[in-house]
């Protein structure tokens, strides 16, 4: 049984180095002009160099894990990552919404193709009937029509994009009840082990693509600095890591619907904060009613665990 504290820490760790990230992708992209193959590779690569650093000092202990088990959601993470980079490909501000729409998507494929990737843990709550209006309600919240930008192969790669992601995080539900099962650690340290190994395999999956994207960044020579840029540049490696340990601590220890339910609150947290930072220029009822349709969803899910 998961503790609820730890899950409440985690989740305000994911949501505050989450918005601290976003400052700093802008500072990669507009300064450095790193794009997102770069990033996700970043976020790998620290997070790896972090549970490093948790074994070397004897935090975790040391257990042997077959590598046959990451092969799917390492593979499921190198597909998201490509999807991602096409869809948001940071030119357009726009391709962020064309995102979100899609979440509806990332829910249906949990709650599909999860009874066949991950059976122990397609039971339980929040039941079906209350998942179904919040995934739809969701992708309401950031349905603004004038916000939208897009191509036509991002428009075609979105609801794809989404699946990927359900599929991403259902194969590594799967590898890692079934390390659980043949390890004969404790699960908190095997999970800790399990990350170690996800990350470092994930990370060498996204070195090719990552290195590719970068030799095709152009760096301007008169790109200005602020102190604020420099502050966000030395610390992302620690927003970065502590954004990706939370969430694979949450993709672990929950099951797919407590997980579909909090990214819903984090990103509907994060379309009524994008009104308020932009003195509500852009507002509209569709979006307005998603919000509010979520926020009763929310509720009523609450109300049942």
């Amino acid at each position: 049984m998961v503790n609820l504290k730890d899950v409440l820490y985690f989740f305000l760790l994911n949501v505050s180095s989450g918005f601290m990230l976003s400052a700093a992708h802008n500072v990669l992209y507009f300064v450095l002009d790193i794009h997102t193959p770069v990033i996700h590779f970043l976020h790998y690569f620290f997070t790896f160099l972090f549970m490093v650093l948790l074994q070397s000092l004897g935090c975790t202990p040391r257990v042997s894990l077959a590598l046959e088990e990451f092969k799917l959601p390492v593979a499921a993470k190198f597909c998201e990552t490509i999807l991602s980079a096409i869809v948001h490909s940071q030119n357009r501000h726009g391709e962020l919404y064309l995102m979100r729409i899609f979440d509806f998507m990332f829910t249906f494929t949990i709650l599909v193709a999860g009874k066949c990737l991950v059976p122990s843990r397609s039971s339980g709550k929040p039941e079906p009937n209350l998942m179904v209006p919040l995934g739809l309600a969701s992708s309401l919240c950031w349905l603004e029509v004038g916000q939208l930008e897009f191509s036509t192969f991002s428009l075609l790669c979105a609801p794809l994009l989404a699946i990927a992601r359900g599929i991403s995080l259902l194969t590594l539900q799967r590898a890692f009840i079934r390390c659980t099962e043949s390890s004969s650690a404790g699960k908190l340290g095997h999970l800790e082990q399990f990350c170690l190994y996800y990350t470092g395999l994930t990370t060498a999956a996204l070195f090719l693509p990552a290195l590719i994207s970068y030799a095709n960044s152009h760096v301007e020579v008169d790109a200005s600095w602020e102190s604020i840029d420099y502050a966000l540049m030395s610390l992302s490696f620690l927003f970065m890591s502590s954004n990706l340990y939370s969430d694979l601590w949450l993709s672990l220890s929950l099951n797919g619907r407590v997980y579909a339910t909090l990214d819903h609150t984090k990103y509907l947290a994060a379309s009524v904060g994008q009104w308020f930072i932009q003195n509500m220029a852009h507002p509209n009822v569709i979006a307005l009613g998603g919000k509010v349709l979520t926020m009763a969803c929310l509720g009523r899910i609450a109300a049942r665990f």
